[in-house]
């Protein structure tokens, strides 16, 4: 249905792609970028193009064929504080910034499916809302809530909400990768506060030990997953940052740490703050120290809804083939704010997963300085997507 028009405007639609490469912009920065959707957006005719929430946009475009439901399209639009090695031309123009996670890819796909569906608008009824979103990386606090907030899931209501993420691979390059129930982890950071009594090394029993504290805290923060955790589910508490101290012969008054929380299923993350903070005031009382702890909620778990992943999969193999699409056998342990738009509009959601070839042929993971993958996928990303969107609507 729409492979020969995407073919027709894929060299287009590369360079774009390129572009954006080109001039990565960080989260809540995304001026450039926001600017050349909007152009675009204006430019394939749709209905109405706005910018929200910042350097959100949002375009609307209505079927030919009679009112109907609302399918919203999110990519993500923004860059990481990475400095690029790939060696490409196209490589970052702006040092220290790259697009290591494949949002340019993310954001000329979704152009090119709006571009195509805005040509086909006499084959749907119903409206299509595609959904450009910023900050995406800057967790806890992603771009998705602000976007919600201003109001991208009303005027028309979403009815439904899909995106897709493409991933570095050699294997099933081009494939979609499906999964129904949770497919990305939730998160929460924790940071731990030490407030204790500094005193001199040679007399302990003047002094209330932070170093020993934060210690103590650590270990003991080991059995929250190991001990109060159903077995059958999966969760990880990890710490990543500890300081404190400043000579080997002081015992230090302060000290800090810094973690995070990861689950696959939401009702963890209440199950384990109430643990780590009945630790900290235990591992408190008996150091004598005062722990404060911070607890920065972060993404919840993306959860695809399963009649929407049997439409989709139904649609990717009727526009790409049967061999199209393939199931996945374990969700993704990153984390990912799409879960906030399926969450406050109460809406089925999907997240899919593209798996794109890596430039040069190596398979560097996604965020690392070498991660590149073929504009290609372009090409099955839009053809996709747009007849999800066919589908959904004329069901």
């Amino acid at each position: 249905m729409f492979k020969e028009l995407i073919e027709k405007y894929y060299p287009e639609m590369a360079v774009i792609r390129d572009d954006i490469h080109s001039h990565p912009e960080l989260s809540n920065q995304e001026f450039r970028t926001s600017a050349l959707v909007m152009e675009k957006l204006k430019s394939y005719g749709l209905d109405s193009v706005q910018q929200i929430a910042g350097t959100g946009v949002v375009g609307v475009l209505k079927g030919e064929c009679g009112d109907g439901r609302c399918l919203a399209i999110r990519a993500d639009m923004d860059a990481l504080p990475v400095t690029e090695e790939t060696g490409r031309e196209m490589s970052s123009q702006n040092e220290g910034v790259m697009h290591a996670c494949g949002h340019d890819i993310h954001t000329a796909t979704l152009l090119t499916a709006a571009r195509v569906l805005a040509e086909n608008r006499d084959k749907f009824r119903g409206t299509v809302k595609f959904i450009f979103q910023p900050a995406e990386e800057s967790a806890p606090n992603g771009g998705a809530k602000p976007m919600c907030e201003a109001g991208v899931m009303e005027n028309p209501h979403v009815d439904a909400v899909i995106a897709l993420h493409v991933v570095p691979s050699t294997d099933k390059a081009g494939k979609f990768g499906l999964k129904k129930g949770v497919v990305s982890t939730g998160f929460d950071l924790y940071d731990f506060h030490v407030h204790g009594k500094s005193g001199h090394g040679s007399q302990p029993h003047t002094a209330n030990d932070a170093i020993l504290a934060v210690s103590q805290l650590i270990v003991m923060l080991q059995q929250v997953v190991s001990r109060n955790i159903d077995p059958l589910k999966t969760a990880i508490f990890s710490i990543g940052l500890l300081s404190g101290g400043t000579a080997v012969n002081i015992i230090p008054g302060e000290a800090e740490a810094g973690g995070v929380a990861r689950y696959y299923d939401n009702e963890l993350s209440d199950v384990i703050k109430e643990k780590v903070l009945d630790i900290a005031e235990g591992v408190g009382k008996l150091s004598g120290c005062r722990i404060d702890v911070d607890i920065r909620q972060g993404y919840r778990c993306v959860e695809n809804d399963s009649a929407l992943i049997d439409l989709i999969e139904e649609a990717v193999k009727a526009e790409l083939g049967e061999d199209a699409a393939f199931e996945m056998e374990e969700p993704f342990s990153g984390s990912e704010d799409f879960s906030y738009y399926s969450i406050h509009g109460k809406v089925p959601g999907a997240l899919l997963w593209l798996n794109a070839y890596p430039e040069g042929g190596e398979v560097y993971p996604l965020h690392n300085s070498k991660c590149c993958m073929v504009s290609d996928i372009i090409r099955e990303g839009a053809a996709g997507m747009a007849r999800i969107a066919v589908e959904f609507l004329n069901k």
